[in-house]
């Protein structure tokens, strides 16, 4: 590894990416392609990357100390596992909202109030995001859930739920996230 100098490092955060190099395959909401772009030094970096819509995250609490959290099948994984309400936002430009909609087709609730908190990158070759929001002042107001999902909605506190989304088979990182880090900074939010 090479040492850097302050300096070298600010300008590091100016990099950008060149134009792709070549698509490999795009399709069912999906991108993959390679790509290079610039290291600080000059030299060069190649690499497969994948590109899709965003994804929101809610932290949706129905009540004080009720967290909602979701038992979901994954036929993939050939499991249930928990995890925040969450979807990509594929159907429209806002991640607003897309969280709205989501909320509302996983749970059953429109939130009052919709607070966008953090945003998540999973890696540098995987080109989206997970926007994570927090949602109060909820009323009924459900829409069609997608035919392609077995959902359960569970109201827990924010401790059961974060020990629910641990103990899966498979964790669903973004909500251990969420609701970790809402539990250490995020109540007062």
């Amino acid at each position: 590894m090479m040492p850097c100098s302050a300096a070298q490092e600010t300008d590091a955060l100016d990099v950008r990416y060149t134009a792709p190099v070549s698509d490999l395959y795009s399709g069912h909401g999906w991108r993959v392609f390679v790509d290079e772009a610039s290291l600080p030094d000059g030299r060069r970096k190649k690499v497969a990357r994948i590109e899709r819509a965003d994804s929101v995250n809610i932290l949706a609490f129905p009540s004080p100390g009720k967290l909602i959290v979701l038992r979901e099948y994954r036929p993939y994984y050939g499991a249930y596992i928990w995890m925040l309400p969450s979807g990509r936002v594929d159907k429209e430009k806002d991640i607003v909202a897309g969280a709205q909609r989501e909320l509302q087709e996983e749970t059953g609730y429109r939130a009052g109030s919709l607070k966008h908190l953090w945003t998540v990158h999973h890696s540098e070759s995987m080109n989206f995001a997970n926007h994570i929001f927090l949602a109060k002042d909820l009323t009924e107001d459900p829409l069609p859930q997608d035919a392609d999902e077995m959902i359960e909605v569970h109201l827990l506190t924010p401790e059961e739920a974060l020990k629910n989304i641990e103990e899966s088979a498979k964790v669903h990182a973004v909500s251990a996230y969420a609701v970790r880090r809402w539990m250490g900074e995020g109540k007062m939010a």
